[in-house]
């Protein structure tokens, strides 16, 4: 199987659109999907994402959001969706591991049949190794069964906070790249150098690699990557797509000025997650902004809310960096 053409430029990390007791709000997510489709930036739209506060999904809430996203942008745009097991990231209650992986194989073949382009599933540190057998024997025949579950494309995504252990070689890679419907990999690091050698291992007309911080698009573009997913992807997309164009006309100038741009907005904005949110209901599409408490999730030590005036502030900074690159 290659490389789908959606992998490629802006791919964005949805942000969950959450009731004020908790539970999913498919028409606050609706919304907030058109807000993204009309920015004309994204190429798919991954959802139960990082962002989106993947680690406090079960499994209806993961099935709900699949149907939800697939439905909506049906015939608009591709769905990737994240179809980990159920587990909440603390290292201290690990997850049954035959019940995770069922539930791994479950969310993906629903996710298949619900219309998704292809499903995401993360370096599997929660597992722990039998006798005789290393982290990434465990990540190879993790990613070999899901892949034989699904006929659709299979994401890896190594996550900020991946066990050390279970971080991605150079050999793990080319290893993980010539399993069947393993098409691509997501790595969250802002190390150039490593995302640089990952980049080498495996890039071939059926394996891509996927910058994981837009803040080094730049560097993950000239090595080879293309596609990104990170903050930006779903905040200022026109940014990223801009810097993109930038890159391949040649204009190295305008290819570091767009990434400043980008830099400046993530190291900026204290709460993306609230600040969008807020920020696409002023503009007409409304959502809450409530989100679920994960103490155990590295994602979530979630932010407390913006005040108002650090929204008002990064408000105007966003509106004046965006101005550059929307006519």
């Amino acid at each position: 199987m290659n490389v789908p053409e959606f992998v490629y430029g802006n791919i964005a990390p949805v942000f969950t659109m959450f009731k004020d007791d908790l539970s999913l709000d498919p028409d606050g997510q609706r919304r907030f999907l058109d807000w993204l489709l009309q920015t004309d930036a994204i190429s798919a739209y991954f959802v139960r994402s990082g962002l989106g506060q993947m680690f406090t999904y079960g499994v209806e809430d993961t099935k709900q959001m699949a149907k939800t996203a697939c439905n909506h942008l049906a015939d608009k745009a591709p769905v990737l969706v994240g179809c980990n097991g159920v587990w909440d990231r603390n290292r201290k209650r690990l997850p049954d591991p035959d019940l995770f992986q069922r539930q791994a194989i479950e969310l993906s073949r629903y996710a298949q049949d619900v219309g998704a382009s292809g499903v995401v599933h993360t370096i599997p540190d929660m597992l722990t190794p039998q006798a005789g057998k290393t982290p990434v024997d465990v990540t190879l025949q993790h990613f070999e069964r899901i892949a034989a579950s699904v006929t659709i494309p299979v994401f890896i995504y190594q996550p900020p906070g991946t066990a050390n252990e279970y971080m991605l070689t150079p050999e793990a890679i080319r290893r993980l790249a010539s399993i069947p419907n393993v098409v691509a990999a997501k790595i969250s690091t802002n190390n150039a150098y490593y995302l640089f050698r990952l980049i080498r291992a495996a890039q071939s007309e059926t394996f891509s690699m996927i910058a994981g911080a837009e803040t080094i698009f730049y560097a993950a573009l000239y090595a080879g990557a293309p596609a990104v997913i990170g903050q930006g992807c779903t905040i200022n997309p026109q940014i990223i797509k801009a810097l993109q164009q930038r890159f391949e006309a040649g204009d190295q100038a305008g290819v570091i000025e767009a990434q400043h741009s980008v830099n400046m907005l993530c190291e900026e904005c204290r709460n993306p997650v609230d600040f969008l949110k807020r920020y696409v209901s002023e503009q007409g599409f409304p959502v809450g902004r409530a989100y679920r408490s994960a103490p155990d999730n590295l994602y979530v030590a979630y932010p407390e809310p913006m005040s108002d005036e650090e929204y008002q502030r990064f408000k105007l900074l966003f509106e004046q960096e965006l101005a550059q690159y929307v006519s």
